[in-house]
């Protein structure tokens, strides 16, 4: 049979299948869209690379010496072409090789020189597959995600915006698994945000269901894009830039405004004079006083965690309990808050639900409260105002924030910080 021949991989495409691909244009779910999502998945289990060519299995298992005389002497195949009746271009395999490839007499790979040569040498970076996902969509979109190889496609042309047959452009699937070292890729090489797919999806407003981390490392990005600056963007010195390594370097926040980081005293001292401006520390006219209230929430699932359980993604996003009320420990503890505003959909618009609390958390998640309008309305009201005008998505801020006593969280909320990862 045709799908046991070298070249074939062993793939087959069925006939379901084909009739899919065989209408025009992107393919949303009422255009079988997600049905072919399963069966690419389905009958890709099929595929043995020990049923490509020879070519494709040196591309494949990262045989720089083997593709370098292959190619060198004219034996290779044209390199813009592909493998499979999937149509796996050769940068594909590579990607594929790096991901999977396991070699069982010890030999080393070397795929991201075998990724460059091939580069050099002619082959294209964005060969679509049956589905249009090119070599970048599988480089940057799964659990086995290869950064290192999506740098090397960017940097020799590879279109970051390249969508495939479901309108997706590699970013979105980023989004969907968790990546965000990918995210941070892309975003760096121009990702677009407001590229929609075949059912409509927008990256940007597909943001918040995807978790903090993906939120933090795409806002950053667009700050940059805009040149705006956040307070605590990164977690790095503000005077010299060095970033937490173990116990080599500890960073400290300023203890006036709590929104600036330095690695020594001297540091601190040297960049008074640039920070001293906008050194704004807690005082009445800066901070809000909220009144936490602790009660047993159950397990709290993130609407990341949940939103990918149920596209079949492996979530590895965090579930958390209140605390009822915090240790001793936390008084008097400054601390960076998460804080989430009430919100309810109608017709697809967030709307105030003010009968709800606000939830509160830290990073540690060692303090998580409630915060009830009718306990402080004017303190209740301002920090939801500040979060819906700026806050991400108008449903979630952080703020440097002090828990004086179980009953006491004094919140400085005349500045945002920048999203955390959390």
């Amino acid at each position: 049979m045709a799908f046991r021949l070298p070249g074939s991989g062993g793939l087959s495409v069925s006939q379901e299948m084909r009739e899919i691909l065989g209408q025009p244009g992107f393919l949303s779910i009422g255009r079988g869209g997600q049905k072919l999502r399963q069966l690419y998945s389905f009958h890709s289990r099929s595929f043995k690379s020990t049923l490509l060519t020879r070519f494709g299995l040196a591309c494949y298992l990262g045989e720089l010496d083997s593709v370098k005389k292959d190619v060198q002497a004219g034996s290779a195949p044209d390199l813009t072409s592909w493998e499979t009746a999937f149509q796996f271009g050769y940068a594909t395999l590579v990607v594929a090789g790096a991901q999977r490839a396991e070699r069982l007499d010890g030999q080393p790979m070397y795929h991201a020189d075998v990724l460059k040569f091939l580069l050099s040498s002619g082959a294209p970076p964005d060969v679509p597959d049956i589905v249009g996902s090119t070599a970048l969509h599988h480089a940057t979109m799964n659990d086995n995600a290869r950064v290192d190889l999506a740098r090397i496609l960017l940097q020799n042309g590879a279109n970051v915006n390249h969508q495939d047959r479901y309108g997706c452009v590699p970013l979105l699937g980023c989004f969907q698994s968790n990546q965000v070292e990918a995210v941070e890729l892309l975003m760096e090489f121009g990702a677009d945000v407001n590229i929609p797919d075949a059912d409509g999806i927008v990256p940007n407003n597909f943001l918040l269901r995807c978790g903090p981390q993906v939120t933090a490392a795409v806002q950053k990005w667009l700050r940059k894009r805009s040149g705006v600056e956040a307070p605590m963007e990164e977690k790095k010195c503000d005077n010299c830039g060095k970033q937490p390594l173990g116990k080599d370097v500890k960073l400290k926040m300023c203890s006036a405004c709590r929104t600036t980081w330095y690695c020594s005293t001297q540091c601190q001292r040297q960049h008074w004079k640039s920070h001293k401006p906008n050194c704004r520390p807690f005082s009445q006219s800066t901070t809000v006083t909220l009144i936490p209230t602790y009660y047993e929430h159950g397990t709290l699932t993130p609407m990341a965690d949940f939103m990918r359980n149920m596209t079949g993604v492996t979530s590895t996003a965090p579930k958390f309990t209140s605390t009822a009320p915090p240790k001793p420990s936390l008084s008097n503890k400054a601390m960076v808050i998460k804080v989430q505003v009430p919100w309810s959909l109608v017709g697809g618009t967030p709307v105030n639900s003010p009968e709800t609390p606000l939830l509160i958390y830290n990073k540690k998640r060692d303090f998580v409260c409630s915060v009830f309008r009718s306990s402080n309305p004017a303190a209740y009201d301002q920090i939801q105002d500040v979060v819906r005008k700026r806050g991400v998505g108008g449903a979630k801020g952080y703020f440097p924030a002090e828990l004086e006593n179980p009953g006491k969280l004094v919140v400085k909320v005349d500045q945002i910080l920048a999203e955390q990862p959390f």
